[in-house]
Formats: C-alpha cells, sequence, structure tokens
C-alpha cells in the first residue's frame, strides 16, 4: 500500500455497497452524483456532484499535521465531457477553488501548495451536454513512508452476532493488504470460536481467538496489545465489538501511520448506530482540573451531517487537538505499549482517558481523524451511571486524577455534586457503589488488582440490594402521577427558574414520604432528572435501551446517610490527596506492565 506510482495512496473516494453505510449516502456523495459500485459514480448531463461529504472530502490539515505534507493530488479516471473541479475551504470559512480539469481519461488534480488555514478538499464534477463517469479516484501524496504491519485487538464479551458480523467484515478483499492478524479476545459464556473462521479470514489475514477469563475492557485490550509485542506488528488497532466498520476508514489509518511523524496514537471518530448519519463524537479533550472529558465541539454533539455540510459548517471546518480517543477504534502504536505499557487495570471505563493522557507525557500524542469512522451506538444510549458500571466511572476517575493531577478540589467538588444528583433523582444505589468506590480509593492502588477479577460481581450484588436494578416491563405496575404540578415535567429554563426549582426539590426530600395507592409512575430516560425525579416518591424510571424500568423510592434516613458519608469520604481523599497521589503514581508503571498483565491472564487458552 506504501508504494503507489505518483506518491502514496492516502485515501480513496468510495461508495457504500450495503450494510449501513447504505443508509448514509449523505456521507459519501452530494448533489446529482450517483454511485455506481464501490469506487465509481456518474454525473447526469448538465448536472454537478459535490464530494464535500465526510467520507470523501480530503481533511487536509489533519494529513499536514500528521504527515508534515502541504500539497496533494487527486487521481481519477474520466469518461465524458466535463469539469472537474478542486474545491478548498478554510477554518475560518473562506472558500477557495484549487485545480481544474476537463475532457476525459487520467487525470490529475494537484492542490499545489496548501493555503494558509486549509482544512477541507473536495471534488466537484460538472457534466456538460453528455454524461461523466469517473472512477478509481485516490487522493495521493508525497511523504516518506516506513512500514506498517497492523495487528487488530478486538474484545467481546457475549455479543456473539455482532462479534462474529465485525470479524466477517475485517475478511473483506479491501484489507487484504493492510491487516497481519486478528485477535479475538473472548471474555464471555458464549463462545464466540464457534462462529469465527479457523485459521484466516476470507481475504487471508490469519484470526485468533482468545478465551480468558472476564477482566473487563481493560484486561480485554491490554491482552490484544501484549499479544501484538510478540509479533511483528508496529500497530495495534483496538476495535470494540459491537460496531459497524467502513473498510476505507482502516485502510486511511494504516496509510496516516506509514507516513506520520513521531508514534501518534490514531483514533476515529464515532458515528451513531442508531441514526447513521449523525456524528456522535468527534475527539476528546480532557479538563484536568475537574479530570472530565468533553467533545472537541460540544455544540456538535449528535450533529446530524445530512444537514450540516462540512464547508458551512464551523465545527467541521477546525480540527481541534485532542487529549485521547476511545478504544472503539484506536490505532495504537507497538513503540508507545513498549514505553508505557498496556492499561491500568481499570476493568471498565477510563481506561483509554488515562491511557491518552499516560502516552502524551511520554511523547506519543493522539489525533483523531475526520473521514476515519465507525458506526457505534451511543454512549447516551446505556445506564452507566445507573448500573454496575457506576462503581468503575467514579473510582477509575479519581485513581486518573490521582495519577495526572495534583489539584484535588474540583474533581472531588465535581463528584460529589453528581453523588447529590443521584441521590436527589432516588438513585440509591448508585450512591452506595460510588461511596465504596471512594473507600476502595482510599486502600491505595493494590486494590486495583485485588478488584479486577470480582469488581463487577461485588457492584451487581451491591445495586440488587439497595433494589435498584432494572425491571422487565411486565413485572412492573404503573399508577398514578405521583407529582401533583405537571410543570414539573419540563426543565427549568434559566438561572431563576433552576433555582426555584432546586428550593422546591430540597423541600420534598425533606418532607414525609408518601406512597402512590395506584402504583409507581413511569417516567422516560429524558425527564428522568434531578427536577423531575426530586420531587416524586416513587417512580419507574425507563432504561437508556428502553426494555425496562428502574424502581426507585424515596427514603430520608438513606438520602441522608449517603451524603454523609459521601462528604466524609471526600474529606479524607483532600486530607490524604499527596500521600495517595504518590502511591498511585508509583504503582501506575508495574500495573499497566506487561509483566503484571502475563501474570493475571494465566490460566487462559486459545481456541
Amino acid at each position: 500500500m506504501a508504494a503507489e506510482p505518483g506518491g502514496v495512496v492516502a485515501q480513496r473516494l468510495v461508495f457504500p455497497r450495503d450494510g449501513i453505510a447504505a443508509e448514509a449516502p449523505a456521507l459519501y456523495l452530494r448533489g446529482d452524483a450517483v454511485a455506481e459500485g464501490r469506487s465509481s459514480f456518474s454525473v447526469p448531463p448538465g448536472s454537478r456532484g459535490s464530494f464535500a461529504t465526510y467520507f470523501n472530502a480530503f481533511p487536509a490539515a489533519i494529513w499536514a499535521s500528521v504527515s508534515g505534507i502541504d500539497r496533494a493530488a487527486l487521481h481519477l479516471h474520466a469518461e465524458g465531457e466535463g469539469i472537474h473541479r478542486l474545491r478548498g475551504v478554510t477554518a475560518d470559512g473562506a472558500p477557495c477553488t484549487l485545480a481544474e480539469a476537463r475532457g476525459a481519461g487520467e487525470l490529475i488534480l494537484s492542490t499545489g501548495s496548501f493555503p494558509d488555514g486549509l482544512t477541507w478538499v473536495w471534488l466537484e464534477t460538472e457534466a456538460g451536454a453528455g454524461p461523466v463517469r469517473v472512477s478509481d479516484a485516490e487522493w495521493r501524496i508525497d511523504a516518506t513512508t516506513r512500514p506498517v504491519r497492523m495487528d487488530v485487538a478486538i474484545t467481546t464479551m457475549n455479543r456473539v452476532e455482532d462479534c462474529a458480523l465485525l470479524i466477517g467484515a475485517l475478511g473483506d478483499d479491501e484489507l487484504a493488504d493492510v491487516l497481519a492478524h486478528v485477535v479475538v479476545v473472548d471474555q464471555g459464556t458464549d463462545p464466540i470460536a464457534p462462529h469465527a473462521p479457523a485459521g484466516d479470514l476470507r481475504n487471508g489475514v490469519p484470526v485468533r481467538v482468545i478465551a480468558q477469563d472476564n477482566l473487563g475492557g481493560s484486561g480485554g485490550f491490554s491482552r490484544g496489545m501484549i499479544e501484538a509485542l510478540d509479533t511483528d506488528a508496529t500497530h495495534v488497532l483496538l476495535l470494540d465489538d459491537d460496531v459497524r466498520i467502513e473498510a476505507e476508514s482502516i485502510r486511511r489509518l494504516h496509510a496516516l501511520a506509514a507516513t506520520a511523524i513521531g508514534e501518534p496514537l490514531l483514533g476515529a471518530q464515532m458515528l451513531s448506530m442508531l441514526d447513521p448519519t449523525v456524528l456522535h463524537s468527534m475527539g476528546e479533550q480532557m479538563d484536568r482540573a475537574t479530570m472530565w472529558w468533553h467533545s472537541t465541539e460540544p455544540e456538535l454533539s449528535a450533529a446530524d451531517l445530512a444537514t450540516h455540510p462540512l464547508e458551512l459548517t464551523p465545527g467541521l471546518r477546525r480540527f481541534r487537538p485532542v487529549d485521547f480517543n476511545g478504544w472503539w477504534m484506536c490505532l495504537v502504536p507497538t513503540a508507545a505499549i513498549r514505553r508505557v505499557g498496556a492499561s491500568l487495570p481499570y476493568f471498565i471505563k477510563w481506561d483509554d482517558a488515562e491511557y491518552g493522557l499516560r502516552a502524551a507525557a511520554a511523547g506519543h500524542r493522539t489525533v483523531t481523524i475526520p473521514g476515519v469512522a465507525l458506526w457505534h451506538v451511543p454512549w447516551t444510549s446505556k445506564d452507566d451511571g445507573l448500573d454496575w458500571q457506576a462503581y468503575f466511572q467514579l473510582r477509575n476517575r479519581i485513581v486518573t486524577a490521582l495519577v495526572h493531577e495534583r489539584r484535588p478540589r474540583r474533581v472531588l467538588w465535581a463528584t460529589w455534586a453528581q453523588d447529590l444528583n443521584h441521590i436527589l433523582c432516588l438513585q440509591y444505589g448508585s450512591g452506595r457503589l460510588r461511596n465504596v468506590a471512594l473507600q476502595d480509593v482510599l486502600t491505595g492502588p493494590e486494590h486495583l488488582a485485588e478488584t479486577l477479577r470480582g469488581g463487577r460481581t461485588r457492584a451487581q450484588r451491591i445495586l440488587a440490594e439497595a433494589g435498584q436494578a432494572v425491571r422487565a416491563d411486565e413485572l412492573v405496575r404503573t399508577g398514578t402521577d405521583t407529582v401533583p404540578d405537571r410543570a414539573a415535567e419540563s426543565a427549568p429554563r434559566g438561572a431563576v427558574r433552576q433555582a426555584r426549582r432546586l428550593a422546591r426539590v430540597l423541600l420534598h426530600q425533606l418532607a414525609p414520604v408518601r406512597r402512590s395507592t395506584g402504583g409507581p409512575e413511569s417516567v422516560s430516560r429524558k425527564t428522568g432528572k434531578w427536577w423531575r425525579l426530586g420531587l416524586a416518591d416513587e417512580v419507574l424510571l425507563r432504561s437508556a435501551s428502553g426494555t425496562g424500568h428502574f424502581l426507585l423510592r424515596r427514603s430520608r434516613a438513606e438520602a441522608f446517610s449517603l451524603l454523609r458519608r459521601s462528604a466524609g469520604l471526600r474529606v479524607r481523599l483532600w486530607l490524604g490527596w499527596p500521600r495517595l497521589s504518590r502511591r498511585y503514581r508509583d504503582a501506575a508503571p508495574g500495573l499497566a506492565s506487561s509483566d503484571f498483565w502475563r501474570g493475571v491472564f494465566v490460566p487462559a487458552r486459545e481456541e
């Protein structure tokens, strides 16, 4: 893939064939262009097609940043008389025409030196009196290359159907010259091995299935990373098991890795599997003081790319730096693994974020690439704040802060505010779990290894004892509204209304509990917030998946007890932060090392 006439193939113009990509044509072409197979399109007479689209525009600024290039050329084969233009846009929205070619045959359109501030470049094709057909269009660059051997590491647990689909997609012929090995780390009780090809994928890429105890995402991905160290791989591509891929995205990561300056981590953006044209994550930045992440463009979270033209949308025209990339799809150099190790033993949550911070401290920046993406169910459709994951969400956030941040005030305050929110929302099981998380943190870094295998089971038991578990719809009975004022259904807008609603909520929390004679009311996930649940005594909160309810009942004694415990634990963390921080920082290299993980993996078996 590295050596092509006229330079390195950075990316190709591609079109969807089937699957979820076929539901999102707006990500590939605009105007009157009509896709004709995977690598060709046509434009009717007198019409125009544009490729200022997510998957087919060329992100010039990203390539310049990663590979150091200052120009690119589009090679294509044209049939019919037409005009082909390279159009571009700068971060501040200034449009430009960079090249133009007419006629048929093999054409090359060069950008020349990139104008200052150029972010995107794309092809526009205009047909004359007759139709125009274009095929095999490739963006090429002149860059020094290095050999890249890419292993794929997939972690799976009881998602046999999804994982089998992903493994099959990796057998695409387009990936035969890109992938070296595929390793599937199976941590479930429903084995994937009977559904995976024996030996090689259909494109000839070797595939292995390794079964091991359930060590969470951190244990599964660490296994994949460390397995790559025993091969000749230069990079390992971490993939979630329940995603749908665009093969071209993997090819683009390969080309970037082959031409990159240094050894960056290269990440993909996330499209929503529920709404295939919606861009759910553009990349993540970290507020180090509160130790919480946010999108690089918060106003574009869940932006529908079908209605947000990239050249007209400011957030899509600028590429901001990121602190880490989610491990739904992230290419990690084995050089980074050898230097900083694998994941900390977090089980689940925060492993990717902490790794990005640790890798950056060792000189490996992370770059999230527009036009490189997959489809995944967004985390807004999950109950990770209400189910057993609440323990790991808080525990791992605090440990990450202890390793990477010396000032505890804001992170402790922010996490206490979250505790208060859970308690106002009658989510006492989450409150108990979060207090247990803080207790474990205070015992020191040794607990990370000790809870790696049994932490999930313990968290589930605590939730069950608190009565906070999803109940099937047929097992619950809804009743009349327990909130007399229907205005409580709407979110308060503005500081004054929010303050008034908070006062009402606090007064209600202090009042005696009154049970509804007709049974609890069912509350939607959308309205299941503090301003609604805080005025209730008994509700059935719809789960994020929509397949059941959480039964939540108010208890003044439980609420006060949890608040006191939560505050007391944070006072202890505040006072002990310098000492604890040193202990966790000193322990982190050992806990992330290959030696530690190899000891954890035993016994394991290959299937």
